[in-house]
């Protein structure tokens, strides 16, 4: 017996385009220092989204934080992983440190701070020098 399959191709191919105005509007939001200042990649639970996009005030040209979702005084912006990578980079050349912390005890995220010693409201924070998590 022969058995015939049809299964279309996949046709995924991870994002590896680089904006400039996309990784200067991530680096923007994590110098922000506000309360859409921490970038979430993992959803966790209901009410714990991922924040995937840059958000900014429809008019304005500089990004002030991270969203999952907008206002409709928001214009967002899908950032990709190789953008986030490259800001990391910029952030870390610019003298700043990455951490990886724990908001609300175990929604996952990440901030600038422009210290080598974490000092800040996070009790979890590790220094983190590269951006490895999957976002695409």
């Amino acid at each position: 017996m022969e058995i015939t399959i049809n299964i279309p191709r996949n046709e995924y191919v991870q994002p590896t385009e680089v904006r400039q105005e996309v990784v200067q509007g991530i680096c923007d939001a994590f110098l922000a220092q506000n309360a859409f200042s921490c970038f979430h990649p993992f959803s966790e639970g209901v009410y714990r989204a991922r924040t995937l996009n840059i958000r900014r005030h429809k008019g304005d040209k500089k990004f002030y934080g991270f969203a999952s979702t907008g206002t409709s005084s928001d214009e967002l912006v899908r950032f990709n992983g190789e953008e986030m990578k490259y800001a990391f980079r910029a952030l870390q050349n610019a003298g700043y440190f990455m951490y990886r912390i724990r908001k609300y005890g175990s929604w996952v995220g990440y901030v600038v701070y422009p210290k080598p010693q974490y000092n800040g409201i996070y009790h979890s924070a590790e220094k983190v020098t590269d951006f490895t998590d999957f976002i695409d």
